[in-house]
């Protein structure tokens, strides 16, 4: 299978390390001794990520959750341990079935189904966005349910 050489941009690109006795202990070590596809640092940190990130943005509408499932795993076969995802997802956001934070609960729910051992391997991003008075995720949530609200 094809997976596309990425531009590092400044992020140093190495072959798989080692991993040593002596390496530092971190809940992300397990990420570095699997078979992590164009690993590298992310930054400064311990963290050992893919050179390729699946997007999740379209769990939710345009990918149900089993799809959604077996995209993760197949991105995973291939050695992608770097996951993406936001409170904003799914998109896009004007669909009917849209729902504030749908992708991230897939997301959620195949991190339950791994199991630990194996969640322990992924690295995953999120983001949030910030309040504004006509914002769709705060619309969505609701203070009789517990969600807090600005």
């Amino acid at each position: 299978s094809f997976i596309p050489s990425i531009p590092s941009s400044g992020v140093t690109t190495r072959n798989m390390p080692s991993l040593s006795t002596s390496a530092p202990s971190s809940t992300f070590t397990s990420a570095a001794s699997s078979n992590v596809c164009n690993a590298r640092s992310l930054g400064n940190s311990e963290l050992i990520i893919s050179g390729a990130c699946l997007g999740t943005m379209t769990f939710g509408i345009q990918n149900n959750c089993d799809d959604a499932f077996r995209q993760l795993d197949y991105a995973r076969s291939v050695g992608v341990n770097f996951i993406d995802t936001a409170e904003l997802y799914p998109v896009p956001t004007f669909a009917k079935n849209w729902r504030a934070g749908a992708t991230e609960e897939i997301v959620g729910k195949y991190l339950d189904n791994i199991g630990e051992s194996e969640r322990d391997k992924l690295v995953i991003a999120t983001k949030i966005v910030g309040y504004f008075p006509k914002s769709l995720v705060a619309a969505a949530r609701r203070k009789d349910r517990g969600d807090k609200l600005p």
